[in-house]
């Protein structure tokens, strides 16, 4: 299958490029700049993009059309929370989250769709969040971002069933940035299982929306992590 996956190179993405680079897959990873990818793959092309950028994305969707006839798996994974109380966060605060989280899955998509309609077996899966579904002090901006993937997923999937099939995966605290308790999370890895469960399954089955977290998981308005 030929799999592009975007923010590959750390975190849920690099997780999950290391979970599906096998023989069988051809991955195309999308991250900022080059020098971020410090992994190695068996079948993978490495490519740069800034996806705040609308030129950036066409650019990226031109250069996948001319690598391949067809794209089997658009994940969507890039993303990044600034975490603040909504009056403390500048418009650059803001836009990014916009801008990353929300809009260039929604171009990427749009662009990448003519290729995912030559595959015989197409699929796009959004990398949401449980803050799409809570109310946690601090994630204001990012909530509505991961509400807005989530939302555009569900319509999403309505309109190109049976073809394509759209899948969203909601994880609540996903340790990716070395967290001093992380029994008391859930790790890329396990985000990365759960997307080669979703790709794996055979066409007539979709998989809508998966929600993942730890056991021990916190759950409320003022989470641990939320600023005071």
């Amino acid at each position: 299958m030929n799999i592009l996956i975007t923010g590959a190179s750390r975190g849920i993405g690099l997780a999950t490029a290391k979970q599906l680079d096998n023989q069988n897959n051809k991955l195309f990873l999308v991250a900022t700049s080059q020098d971020s990818f410090k992994d190695t793959f068996q079948n993978a092309v490495l490519l740069v993009a800034d996806l705040t950028k609308p030129d950036e994305i066409n650019a990226l969707a031109q250069d996948i059309m001319a690598q391949t006839d067809s794209v089997d798996v658009l994940i969507n994974n890039a993303g990044v929370m600034v975490m603040k109380k909504f009056e403390q966060m500048s418009g650059e605060d803001i836009n990014l989250m916009l801008d990353l989280n929300l809009r260039s899955h929604v171009l990427l998509t749009n662009a990448l769709l003519p290729q995912l309609r030559k595959s015989n077996k197409p699929q796009i899966i959004f990398m949401s969040s449980m803050a799409a579904k809570s109310s946690i002090v601090g994630e204001s901006v990012y909530a509505a971002t991961k509400s807005g993937i989530t939302n555009f997923a569900n319509v999403l999937r309505n309109e190109l069933e049976p073809e394509i099939r759209v899948s969203t995966v909601h994880a609540w605290g996903v340790d990716t940035w070395g967290a001093p308790k992380p029994e008391e999370f859930i790790q890329p890895r396990d985000v990365a299982e759960t997307m080669e469960f979703i790709i794996n399954r055979p066409a007539t089955v979709m998989i809508e929306t998966i929600d993942l977290s730890n056991p021990t998981q916190w759950r409320g308005g003022q989470a641990p992590w939320s600023p005071v």
